[in-house]
C-alpha cells in the first residue's frame, strides 16, 4: 500500500468501523448497525480503504451496548506484504527509541524484531508457522525495515519546511 499507513480506527462509507493496526485491519465494529451491508461487501470496503483482502470472525459483543465486533483476518496471499507492513512499523520504533537507522551493528534489533514479527503476521493471516518458509522472508523482512529506518532518521534530521 502506497501513501499515509492507517492506524486506530477508521470509518467505513458504510458507517462501520475498522481498526487497523500498522496498516493490517484486525477488528470490525458494527456500530449498532446489524444487517446493513453483507459482509463481503464489508470485506469490499476495507480492502479498498486498506489495501489488504480480509474476511471477518465470528461477531460478538462489543464494548458499547447494541455494538458488535468481529476480528478481521488477512488474506494468507498478502502474508509478505503485512509482513513487510511490521517491517515499517519495527523501523518507525527503533527510530524513536535510538534515533538513528538501523545498522550492522543491530543484527540482534533485526533478528528478535523479525521473529515476533513474523509470528504477528501469521496470526494476522491466520496462517500456522508451517505454512510459510521463515528463513526465506528474513532478507526482505530486513531490507525494508532498513531501508524505512534510514527515510525516517533522514527526516528526523532535515530542518522543518517554514510555510510560505
Amino acid at each position: 500500500m502506497k501513501g499515509r499507513q492507517l492506524d486506530g480506527w477508521q470509518r467505513l462509507p458504510s458507517g462501520y468501523d475498522v481498526e487497523f493496526r500498522h496498516g493490517i485491519p484486525v477488528r470490525l465494529s458494527d456500530n449498532g448497525r446489524r444487517g446493513v451491508l453483507s459482509e463481503s461487501e464489508l470485506c469490499a470496503e476495507i480492502e479498498v480503504l486498506g489495501g489488504l483482502s480480509v474476511e471477518a470472525g465470528e461477531w460478538v459483543d462489543g464494548e458499547k451496548p447494541g455494538e458488535r465486533e468481529a476480528p478481521l483476518f488477512v488474506d494468507g496471499d498478502a502474508f509478505v506484504e503485512v509482513l513487510g507492513r511490521l517491517a515499517r512499523a519495527s523501523a518507525a520504533l527503533f527510530v524513536d527509541r535510538f534515533h538513528k537507522p538501523v545498522d550492522a551493528a543491530d543484527v540482534d534489533w533485526d533478528r528478535l524484531e523479525y521473529l515476533k514479527d513474523f509470528s504477528t503476521a501469521l496470526g494476522h493471516c491466520r496462517l500456522a508457522a508451517t505454512d510459510v518458509d521463515q528463513d526465506a522472508c528474513f532478507d526482505g523482512y530486513a531490507e525494508t525495515m532498513h531501508r524505512t529506518a534510514r527515510r525516517l532518521a533522514r527526516a528526523r534530521t532535515q530542518p522543518p519546511v517554514e510555510p510560505e
